[in-house]
């Protein structure tokens, strides 16, 4: 299969402009990309998103993010930067190669990067109509994450971080979350939250069908590799958050649409 590094290796910086939206799921990207709906539409640029596919009842993408995430990286991204169309690109950005051949393709970028607390991340993501798998949920928070100081390298000062604001029942957990990672139960914690049946992922071929004892071993085997991570992981990341001052997203939002009408 072909490569994005491949298809954009003979492309030469253009003149358009992009924005990288960068974050995990239930982050709070859409919350950004709704505000700035307006001005993309009116200045003509082109919002990439594999919700577009999942979204359409009647496409042959339809609850399939893998297959549309796949299309939009392989084809509608380097038909945007080979046109030389401006463009936002809503991903998760967990591959920092990939951003970095993107960011010299065009001729100027910014990232806007969306920052939740992991445990807000899987509840908010359990709580819309499209629910990405446990699995997904928490290797997309490690991958993202963990790549903030490389991506604030990467772009200085045109790198915009965000941290959504949360809601009561989302501050309870969170410090639910926290009392955990502090006691080294998070295994417990996340298992205490599963076994209720209240996050399911609709991402299921058939949904209908119940898991054999093999596939649910080998499905909390690849749950406990992520929290593993992400136990290794949270305090230096949270240190990193803390440490570039985030904006309010009002703030980034005026930033952003300053960037689209220059």
């Amino acid at each position: 299969m072909i490569k994005l590094l491949d298809l954009l290796k003979e492309a030469t910086k253009g003149s358009n402009k992009a924005i990288l939206m960068a974050g995990g799921a239930g982050a709070g990207k859409s919350t950004i990309v709704n505000q700035l709906k307006p001005d993309l539409q009116k200045n003509g640029w082109l919002e990439l998103n594999a919700d577009n596919y999942v979204e359409d009842k009647e496409g042959p993408m339809y609850n399939n993010l893998a297959k549309a995430s796949n299309y939009v990286e392989k084809v509608d991204l380097p038909k945007a930067i080979n046109s030389g169309d401006n463009f936002l690109y809503d991903t998760t950005a967990s591959n920092p190669g990939k951003i970095q051949k993107v960011r010299d393709s065009v001729g100027d970028s910014i990232m806007i990067m969306v920052y939740t607390n992991p445990v807000v991340s899987f509840y908010r993501n359990f709580k819309r109509e499209r629910k990405v798998p446990t699995i997904g949920v928490l290797s997309s928070w490690n991958s993202v994450y963990k790549n903030i100081s490389t991506y604030k390298s990467m772009f200085g000062d045109n790198f915009l971080l965000s941290q959504s604001e949360i809601s009561p029942a989302e501050q309870k957990l969170t410090s639910e979350f926290e009392k955990a990672f502090k006691s080294n139960k998070l295994k417990e914690f996340f298992k205490e939250l599963l076994i209720t049946g209240e996050f399911k992922s609709t991402f299921r071929k058939d949904p209908t069908k119940q898991k054999t004892p093999e596939e649910l071993a080998k499905s909390k085997e690849l749950v406990d590799k992520q929290i593993d991570i992400l136990a290794n992981h949270f305090d230096e990341i949270e240190k990193q958050v803390e440490e570039l001052k985030s904006d309010n997203i009002g703030t980034v939002v005026s930033k952003a649409k300053s960037f689209i009408n220059s």
